[in-house]
């Protein structure tokens, strides 16, 4: 189709040429891979016109099909275009994804496709004078095996991340140049994977890793006869299988060795005196505050409770902080995890010296997916609590996850800040780096991320599950709920929820209207005061001081917002509209009030004596 014809009329037929891959565009992978188009391959196809919700699937033919199999011809009645004319001349009308059951959000949105199934050949085109020339997103790899195995397991040994629940790609043609945008520059993704699952299949298995990766040691691929891992092949050399590489292992029948399910810890001799932080499972909670270095151990149950969150296979150190712009090295908050197989407890040391921060550490199961995740707290100075007579029950002098507490007469340094939290989630994303920023402190090891999308759609939400699998993912709608379906039983004015935050002994603070701090003025209570110079306001007597730490924002929650002009701090309670809490909302010289907010929104909490 030329770029510069009018858009074919409604119920016209529409041909296109679908090119797959010549060696030299890499969608053909050194001739392996997905090199020819077999009948019943099936292409999406859409306009971008997200409204007409208009698309189609076109699927081949015997009689579609180029002799040699690296083309085919489709038609299909025309669509209803996206209208462009606002951005400019020259973009292209049409658009294509493969496999098109590997495709989700059917309408699609302008030039971007979505994935959901990101284990495929996956490729995109956009019509280029009647040409769907293919791209290739994926690295792959390539592998057989005989046995008495049914499927496999596959992941990095550094636990990479090889797939996702959702994944998006441009590719965008104007009339100025032909430009390929990959996953770092659109959409992006959502669901991190660190696992990928398959069935066996005869002959050639292949494993396909969007925008593909590094694995700097090595991978591993069990294998499982029923429900059951019996043998593994494992290497431990540093390979890259980047987009466009292809990695043939061959038969790997010979390279099998007998699995053994890791039942102690390797280390466990250097932790045998270890702490037990929950006293015997009466104080077990989703955080563990250390105030001395030394080695501790908990059990792996969902906080606040003694119920189990399932058999450890391993346990991983997700990510360090030290609250603030500076570079975070590696093991310098937790110097070592470890597991103990039969007792089912995590195990941690910290170095000889405390290095005050905070670190998240996770437990998973034999495939590799995060089963329960614990906030590990630092303090540099000790956590006092204080009835401030602000709330019924007495307060902690610090917001969660703050390595000092702020003071009324010195500017608020960004240690005292703290982490931040959606309503109803245990896991603590990173507060901001710096007063006066928006940036995310620094981390060691995995970054915050967030779905794709900025409105209102339930493709930007993440499930319950998905959120403990994902406990650096952040879902989003704009001024809405992060989850989907909707749930107000997470965090509850009745009683701390195996989803609270708080160390054992305190929780977030139920909504008492009758209190100062959840009042509608809280300038009319005893004590208030703000400072926008020292970044604080307070409240009480004796004073409690709080931080203006800022926000994540409900529709783009990744990085922080108003950190040092604006303080919001969560209620345990859910507004009846369902997608909003209740959380007190202090903008310095305007609001101070109790209100309702979206839950995606990333606020502080002040944990109160339980």
């Amino acid at each position: 189709k030329d770029f510069d014809q009018p858009v074919e009329k409604k119920g016209e037929m529409v041909t296109f040429t679908v090119q797959l891959p010549s060696a030299d565009s890499k969608v053909d992978i050194d001739g392996q891979g997905k090199v020819t188009w077999e009948v019943g391959d099936k292409i999406h196809i859409h306009t971008g016109h997200i409204r007409s919700g208009e698309t189609a699937t076109v699927e081949l033919t015997a009689d579609d099909i180029s002799s040699d199999g690296k083309s085919a011809t489709i038609s299909f009645e025309a669509l209803t275009p996206y209208d462009y004319s606002s951005w400019g001349d020259g973009y292209a009308v049409y658009y294509a994804a493969y496999p098109a059951d590997a495709t989700s959000n059917p309408e699609s949105c302008y030039s971007r496709n979505f994935f959901s199934n990101t284990n495929d050949f996956l490729m995109a085109a956009c019509d280029n004078e009647g040409v769907f020339q293919f791209k290739n997103l994926c690295g792959v790899i390539a592998f057989e095996v005989t046995g008495s195995f049914d499927s496999y397991v596959f992941s990095g040994n550094n636990d990479e991340t090889v797939g996702y629940d959702s994944y998006a790609v441009e590719i965008l043609r104007t009339k100025q140049n032909y430009s390929y945008y990959n996953k770092d520059k659109d959409l992006g993704t959502k669901g991190e994977k660190t696992v990928i699952t398959g069935d066996l299949k005869p002959g050639v298995n292949y494993i396909c890793l969007p925008n593909g990766t590094n694995f700097s040691g090595g991978f591993s691929i069990k294998f499982k006869d029923g429900e059951d891992i019996v043998k593994i092949a494992k290497t431990t050399t540093g390979v890259d299988v980047a987009r466009n590489k292809f990695l043939n292992l061959g038969d790997i029948t010979s390279k099998l060795e007998d699995y053994v399910a890791p039942t102690s810890s390797d280390h466990k001799s250097t932790i045998a005196d270890a702490t037990d932080l929950s006293a015997g499972g009466t104080a077990a909670a989703n955080c563990y505050v250390i105030s001395a270095p030394g080695a501790y151990m908990f059990p792996v149950v969902k906080g606040n409770s003694n119920q189990s969150a399932g058999n450890v296979f391993g346990v991983e150190l997700l990510w360090e902080t030290y609250n603030n712009a500076e570079d975070v090295t590696a093991n310098s908050v937790i110097a070592a995890v470890d597991f103990d197989g039969p007792d089912n407890y995590v195990y941690f040391m910290t170095p000889e010296t405390l290095k005050p921060g905070n670190a998240l550490i996770a437990a998973k199961n034999s495939e590799g997916a995060i089963i329960w995740s614990w906030h590990i707290w630092v303090p540099q100075t000790a956590i006092v609590t204080e009835n401030y007579g602000i709330l019924a029950q007495p307060m902690m002098d610090r917001n969660l996850g703050a390595l000092v507490a702020a003071t009324a007469d010195a500017v608020a340094p960004v240690e005292s800040f703290g982490l931040t939290y959606q309503w109803g989630r245990k896991d603590p994303f990173p507060g901001p780096a710096a007063a006066n920023s928006n940036d995310n402190a620094k981390v060691a090891g995995k970054q915050v991320s967030q779905t794709p999308g900025a409105g209102d759609a339930d493709e930007c939400k993440i499930t319950l599950e998905q959120a403990i699998a994902n406990p650096t993912l952040l879902g989003h709608s704009k001024n809405g709920d992060w989850i989907n379906p909707l749930t107000n039983k997470l965090w509850t004015d009745s009683g701390k929820t195996i989803y609270d935050p708080c160390p054992a002994g305190y929780r977030v603070p139920a909504r008492d209207k009758a209190q100062p701090f959840h009042s509608n003025d809280l300038s009319t209570a005893t004590g208030w005061s703000e400072s926008t110079t020292n970044f604080v306001f307070t409240l009480g007597n004796p004073l409690g001081v709080f931080p203006f730490a800022g926000y994540r924002d409900d529709y783009g929650p990744k990085s922080m917002s108003y950190a040092s002009s604006r303080a919001a701090y969560w209620t345990a309670y859910a507004s009846t509209d369902a997608v909003k809490g209740y959380y007190v909302n202090v903008r310095a010289g305007s609001t101070h009030a109790l209100g309702e907010v979206g839950k995606s929104r990333g606020c502080s909490v002040r944990c109160v004596v339980e």
